[in-house]
């Protein structure tokens, strides 16, 4: 509530404030990369880019450590720049040019349009990609937002031009977008003479955890930062010029992106990865001992175009923004009130309509998909990356750290815990514990959307509390259990009371179990079941198994079924939920407390093995790249290209449902 009451107070001094003579006022530089993530600068920690001007910047100035882009969409994201309203709101709901055809409200004033009326001379140099056209813009020359060394050039002509004005310039680079939609997709294209051209090794480039490492991920990424270091040495050029000027010392400068990468998972989407981005701002005013600070202070675009006016002391249009100056916080490591952010988001291209609305705070993320029944859309950018295709043509069931089922088919209500999972894919948003929380977030994004006139609020209702999931399509799956009897299935180990069904679940009872197999084989399939546990209770499924009365773990492969938390014994790594039994472990927290529901989905496609608990993947294998001869000897099944499936009773009360097969 803080935040808003105080970008009202400053919507409201905005208006009050009288233009200054030009003498008087200040000067604004803008520096504004092109789909680069948060961390892809040197100055963020990243072990392996150079980026020196930027580092050196961030050493004058203040660095952001949680700095988003409200949407993670090149047009609709610089709507929010340049105007300080969200886009739900400014009218730009998505990309300006061709086809798409959104465009800013009559009513809403740019930044450059309200500097203009305060005798300010603006320049826009490179990629603007705001529609209609801003006629109040003195210079805008044609140039490529590829062409650093040109555009440094046009810039520093532009603050040298002999004017009793101050200047408001932003430079829109094209970096580090990609040049193309074929291989090599990333990578410097335009040359310039005189231009160092950094090469970047694939195999040092540590590959983020939303994407797969893969040899066309990691090519790709080398070429992305190549672009990020060209563009590096462009602004180097642009700030040498500007203190060449002799204007440094009263020129507010701001590096930031307009989203984070257009990869799958980041571009169009409210993921950290598409949404979090760099912003450094350099303040001539503040003293040495306030330059070099990193801030905590959780800012937005939304706040660019607030600042400026604050620094130029100019007025604000008649409306009130949704930002605010950020200007309070330079210099400061911490400033109370700057602790959450709202995110909106409408549409990239005129084809992928996929609202959503999204409250952070700095360890929780609430994500409302207002389209949640429709599959996610990806944008015409990502869904033409070797990234993409390559996940398809590979089939592979995971994309980075969440499942391309889920990331395609998405729950109305997201809920993260960003401290317990960074990578935002264990939702919590139905979890009996979490339902406070859930509704705390869920008041203050209405809040604030109803504060902005979110118009989609008169068609669309956040639900505040969990509601019944939504059915699977399951037609292309054949049922392995028809839910009545064991058709299709055969004991083994029938020295145990065995398997039974009731009430259209197949139970292992507690004094019972054994091996139950599928009478036929199978080799590459997903699939997919429910299960419930009991307290402590341990089971298996066997894979491309053998119909054997002893080892299945070892004379096939098992995924392991057992209660992590109320299991008595000490466990190994590979003995926890979703390991292949004793050889490859599965990651934990999947799992939902023991008395509930839980669904799994188990792929087999050659040698890779992927185990999906509950959307999140908890294992992803290949079992091709194990060589200790050891392990082999012990588990020949692992070798296997075929056999049964089995579920493996070891005395434990377990029930299931629900289960069905896929075979490719």
């Amino acid at each position: 509530m803080q935040h808003f009451l105080c970008y009202f107070a400053i919507g409201f001094s905005l208006l009050l404030i009288t233009p200054l003579e030009a003498a008087e006022q200040k000067n604004v530089l803008i520096l504004f990369s092109d789909n680069q993530n948060w961390n892809d600068c040197g100055c963020y920690g990243n072990p392996v880019i150079k980026t020196p001007h930027i580092d050196q910047l961030a050493r004058e100035g203040t660095r952001y450590q949680n700095a988003f882009a409200t949407t993670a969409s090149c047009g609709p994201s610089r709507g929010v720049f340049y105007t300080g309203l969200h886009v739900h709101a400014n009218g730009q709901y998505g990309h300006p040019h061709g086809d798409h055809n959104f465009r800013l409200k009559p009513k809403v004033e740019t930044v450059f349009a309200l500097l203009a009326k305060n005798q300010y001379r603006t320049g826009m140099i490179g990629k603007y990609h705001l529609y209609p056209e801003d006629t109040t813009i003195d210079f805008q020359p044609k140039v490529s937002g590829y062409q650093v060394k040109a555009m440094a050039d046009m810039a520093t002509d532009f603050m040298n031009q002999k004017s009793d004005k101050p200047f408001f310039l932003v430079l829109g680079y094209h970096d580090p977008h990609p040049t193309s939609r074929t291989q090599p997709e990333w990578g410097v294209k335009v040359k310039e003479p005189g231009m160092p051209l950094l090469n970047y090794d694939p195999q040092q480039i540590p590959v983020p955890s939303y994407l797969p490492d893969r040899p066309e991920v990691r090519a790709g990424l080398a070429g992305y930062y190549q672009q990020i270091s060209y563009l590096d040495e462009g602004i180097g050029r642009v700030l040498k010029a500007l203190d060449a000027s002799g204007q440094a010392d009263n020129t507010l400068v701001i590096f930031t992106s307009d989203h984070g990468s257009s990869e799958p998972g980041a571009m169009a989407n409210h993921y950290d990865p598409g949404v979090r981005i760099p912003f450094i701002v350099r303040d001539p005013g503040r003293p040495e001992s306030e330059r070099g600070v990193v801030s905590d202070a959780m800012v937005s675009l939304l706040d660019i175009t607030p600042t400026v006016l604050d620094w130029t002391n100019t007025r604000g249009p008649k409306y009130k923004l949704h930002g605010r100056s950020i200007l309070p916080t330079t210099g400061k490591q911490h400033t109370s009130g700057w602790d959450e952010i709202c995110l909106s988001h409408v549409f990239h291209e005129v084809t992928m309509y996929y609202p959503m609305r999204t409250l952070r705070t700095r360890d929780y993320k609430l994500i409302w998909n207002l389209e949640w029944r429709s599959r996610y859309p990806l944008p015409i950018d990502t869904l033409s990356r070797a990234t993409w295709n390559e996940t398809l043509r590979l089939q592979e069931p995971v994309l980075g750290q969440r499942s391309v089922h889920k990331f395609l088919f998405r729950d109305e209500v997201e809920l993260y815990d960003l401290k317990q999972d960074p990578d935002e894919v264990i939702n919590l948003a139905c979890q009996p514990e979490y339902q406070e929380l859930r509704k705390e977030l869920s008041e203050k994004l209405l809040e604030q959307l109803q504060q902005t006139d979110d118009l989609w609020l008169k068609q669309y209702t956040l639900p505040i509390s969990c509601t019944s999931e939504s059915v699977e399509q399951t037609a292309e799956y054949k049922p392995l259990f028809n839910g009545h009897d064991l058709s299709g299935w055969t004991l083994k180990r029938a020295n145990r009371k065995g398997y039974h069904v009731e009430a259209g679940k197949l139970v292992c009872p507690a004094d019972g179990g054994g091996f139950l197999f599928t009478e036929k084989e199978y080799s590459d399939f997903s699939l997919k079941f429910d299960f419930k546990l009991t307290k402590a209770a341990n089971n298996g499924i066997a894979i491309r198994c053998p119909l054997v009365d002893q080892k299945p773990a070892y004379e096939g492969m098992e995924i392991q079924v057992l209660d992590n938390k109320g299991y008595p014994k000490k466990l190994k790594p590979t003995q926890y939920h979703g390991s292949v039994y004793d050889v490859i472990p599965a990651k934990r927290g999947a799992l939902k407390p023991a008395g509930e529901w839980n669904h799994e989905e188990i792929i087999c496609r050659g040698s890779k093995i992927t185990v999906i608990v509950n959307d999140i993947p908890v294992l992803q294998t290949d079992l091709s790249e194990i060589k200790d001869e050891q392990v082999l000897a012990k588990h020949p099944g692992l070798k296997n290209q075929r056999g049964h499936i089995g579920l493996l009773g070891h005395g434990s009360h377990v029930e299931y449902q629900n289960i069905r097969i896929k075979e490719f």
